[in-house]
């Protein structure tokens, strides 16, 4: 109200001090005369919510400049829950601000202190035991991170000296059985070729003979599978896959024949595989060997190969354990057969280190064997 009474004073007019708030009239000086406060509650529709609230007033007249005014001054109540409200309000936006600033702080104090756990866990992401550089780990003053990184270099320094060992025993066992087999089947061939043998004799030398030349295979399969496992394999070049099949196609079609075995094919002309061109042709090479092997006499065999994928089909019985696991080591589909039952296992593992996906179905008589190519 002095407030008021100070602007008028000082030349200001009652229209432009006039608001939602504050009321000024021009009363006539001879009818009235000044008058204390008087305070009274009323309900009056809020400007801003549009809605009725309760607001306090306040009545005077009084005399400014020689001239008598009427001040209706009012004022919204501040209520208890209006109040609380506001509080909550404020407590909830200086929590949330808080909570975003200690996450924030927190996140980028901790990837500060831990980085140096970050990178060793990087180094161990891409540790390779053919690596002959081992790992690299950061610089850190952290006491719990030196003793990490002790541990890492320690573990990943065994891990390359027993993959080395067994590396280097894995290459001399083989090495080193194929040639007393060798000379062992050649003094058996000799003993055979001697003519001096009974029958009886000449059937036992027989099957040492053949053992010898199934000893030999394994070593030789074993030994393969070790290098593929090893990733000694890294030739990333692309090959023709279809030259691959075509070849082998003619390679066993002769062995066929022997067994009144029908080859037929279904080539696209170039099939190209970003893929090691050696071990495409194991690849290959096994799975029409499996299909000659596991055929019935006067079977047949049907090979397809498009963009997508390389199916063989061939006649034969009804294996007899679950086709999924004859893609372990030494699992046959049938007992009797005189295969080694690593053919398959040898498939399987060109096929995963390639990111191939192989599938065996058995179904009226056929087996096929399909090798999704994407």
């Amino acid at each position: 109200f002095q407030r008021l009474v100070g602007e008028m004073q000082s030349g200001k007019s009652i229209s432009v001090l006039s608001n939602d708030k504050v009321r000024i009239d021009r009363l006539d000086n001879s009818m009235v005369k000044d008058t204390f406060r008087v305070y009274s509650d009323t309900i009056s529709k809020h400007p801003l919510l549009n809605r009725p609230e309760a607001y306090r007033r306040l009545t005077r007249i009084s005399k400014v400049n020689g001239q008598y005014y009427k001040f209706d001054l009012m004022d919204v109540l501040i209520e208890s829950d209006d109040v609380y409200q506001g509080v909550t309000r404020a407590f909830i936006r200086l929590f949330i601000f808080l909570g975003l600033f200690v996450i924030a702080a927190n996140t980028i104090f901790f990837r500060w202190i831990l980085s140096p756990f970050y990178v060793s866990l990087q180094e161990i992401m891409f540790f390779n035991v053919k690596n002959k550089d081992g790992v690299t780990l950061p610089h850190t003053n952290t006491r719990e991170f030196k003793l990490l990184n002790a541990f890492i270099l320690k573990m990943t320094h065994n891990a390359r000296k027993d993959y080395l060992t067994l590396k280097e025993f894995t290459e001399n066992a083989s090495h080193e059985m194929q040639t007393p087999v060798a000379i062992a089947k050649g003094k058996l061939e000799l003993l055979m070729e001697s003519g001096e043998l009974s029958q009886d004799q000449l059937y036992l030398v027989q099957g040492a003979n053949h053992s010898l030349s199934k000893l030999s295979k394994i070593g030789k399969s074993l030994t393969l599978l070790s290098k593929i496992e090893n990733g000694e394999f890294s030739d990333n070049s692309t090959c023709n896959l279809s030259e691959v099949v075509r070849q082998n196609i003619d390679h066993f079609r002769e062995l066929a024949l022997l067994r009144n075995i029908k080859i037929d094919s279904a080539l696209t002309p170039v099939v190209e595989l970003p893929m090691d061109h050696a071990l495409a042709d194991i690849m290959v090479s096994n799975l029409i060997k499996n299909a000659i092997q596991h055929n019935r006499e006067g079977g047949q065999i049907y090979i397809s190969l498009n963009l997508s994928r390389l199916e063989v089909t061939n006649t034969g019985d009804a294996p007899n354990v679950p086709t999924e696991e004859l893609f372990n080591r030494f699992k046959k589909g049938q007992g009797s057969s005189s295969s080694l039952g690593l053919g398959l296992a040898i498939v399987k593992k060109i096929a995963d280190i390639n990111n191939l996906k192989v599938y065996y179905h058995y179904a009226d008589g056929q087996h096929t064997i399909r090798l999704e190519l994407n």
